[in-house]
């Protein structure tokens, strides 16, 4: 008995752990997201003096974003 309960504890996933994993994936996103935000205020004062390449990269990082968040 001791082995099959040894086993099942490792394979089971406990409650804290997928809330560890959960919570590291979230900082990964609203990291990226951050860097994704610099990068898109920098593209849009490009856009703004008259870059056109910036405008469609501030389009594109904009989509980014959104597929970051969930499609927000």
């Amino acid at each position: 008995m001791k082995i099959v309960s040894k086993t099942a504890d490792v394979l089971t996933t406990s409650q804290s752990e997928s809330d560890e994993k959960r919570g590291r994936d979230m900082r990964k996103r609203e990291e990226k997201v951050g860097k994704l935000s610099r990068q898109l205020k920098k593209a849009q004062e490009r856009c703004a003096d008259g870059d056109s390449d910036a405008c469609e990269k501030a389009r594109d990082i904009r989509d980014q974003i959104d597929d970051e968040r969930g499609g927000r």
